[in-house]
């Protein structure tokens, strides 16, 4: 997941003057607008990436594919509807507006209610549905900064900028950030989530694991251990011990790369853990293993899943540190590891 000095904003616009002229001051008000010239190519980019974004500006005479003429009624009604399903399908309300030029009147039929949700008061004060863009553009530039500041998950990665950084730096899946800020955002946004729903989500400690140990086999730190990344195996190597199967070595460890401290905090995460959840699997129902349901029946609050989050968040930091002085590849994996067990390596 890379981090952002400006929030970025998907703009659809085709007027290459408009585009060239705006994205300045809206950079003055810490935004950085984004442009494409049809919701076709703004959609995919929506698609790929959502989390990137923090608003959408649909200017209402744009088109909906490259080749068609502008229409306002259709291509909002397309976009809108596009933008409903995707914020549904990924859990978050993304925010969108409608910038264009002169008095548009006529198309507020076509803008559906969805942005009373953020907008509102707004449309209270200006008995608009729209942004003028020879008269309001400051006031939705400093509206969708705003707006953005609510934003649980951009605030979260302000917070932890120096976490996620240093996973971008490391290559670290980008799903493995989003689960990280799953668990980080009830920490500090305790009413986004039900104590009981927050608990689910031990599986997210087992899937920013699985990455972490999947990114080190890529580094050389661990061997391949094929599709099915074994917790259990990479953490024994990674404090300096053997990986065991039915009492018999069947990789050696040579050295240790983990230090005492986090080769603790690791050994107890997977332990408790699932280990049958795995990042590729993530509609699996059984979320940790057998000792949290005795656990939290007895302690019931939601302190040791957040105390996984911050300590996740520590071992990322210190694993980038580490990257920077064992950075060969070919050279880790000759140091750190040796197969004893070739047959067994990935059953």
């Amino acid at each position: 997941m890379k981090t952002y000095d400006l929030i970025q904003v998907l703009w659809v616009e085709d007027d290459p003057m408009v585009t060239e002229s705006y994205p300045l001051k809206a950079g003055s008000e810490g935004l950085e607008l984004v442009p494409y010239s049809c919701w076709d190519d703004a959609k995919k980019v929506l698609e790929e990436d959502f989390d990137r974004w923090s608003a959408i500006i649909l200017d209402a005479k744009c088109k909906q594919h490259r080749d068609s003429a502008d229409n306002a009624i259709k291509f909002l009604g397309e976009a809108l509807k596009d933008i409903s399903k995707l914020s549904e399908k990924k859990g978050r309300i993304l925010p969108w507006y409608i910038l264009t030029g002169g008095d548009e009147s006529f198309i507020s039929d076509s803008i559906n209610d969805d942005r009373d949700a953020w907008d509102a008061d707004w449309t209270k004060a200006s008995h608009k549905k729209y942004y003028s863009k020879n008269t309001d553009t400051g006031i939705l530039y400093k509206r969708i900064r705003a707006n953005a500041r609510k934003s649980d998950r951009l605030n979260v990665q302000d917070m932890y900028r120096n976490v996620f950084q240093a996973m971008e730096r490391c290559g670290i899946s980008d799903d493995a950030c989003n689960a990280l800020e799953d668990l980080l955002i009830p920490i500090h946004f305790p009413d986004s989530i039900d104590n009981k729903d927050y608990n689910d989500k031990f599986k997210k400690v087992r899937i920013v694991l699985e990455y972490l140990f999947r990114n080190m086999t890529n580094k050389g730190l661990l061997p391949d251990f094929g599709a099915r990344c074994n917790l259990q195996w990479s953490s024994c190597l990674l404090a300096g011990k053997p990986a065991r199967k039915n009492g018999v070595d069947i990789v050696k460890s040579n050295n240790a790369v983990f230090p005492t401290l986090i080769s603790g905090i690791v050994k107890g995460m997977v332990n408790n853990v699932s280990t049958d959840v795995h990042s590729y699997e993530d509609d699996k129902e059984t979320f940790y293993g057998k000792n949290i349901p005795e656990y939290l029946k007895i302690v019931r609050t939601t302190n040791l899943l957040k105390s996984y989050a911050l300590q996740l968040c520590d071992i990322m930091l210190w694993y980038d540190w580490y990257l920077k002085r064992h950075n060969d590849e070919e050279i880790n994996a000759l140091n750190y590891w040796e197969v004893l067990k070739m047959e067994e390596l990935k059953k």
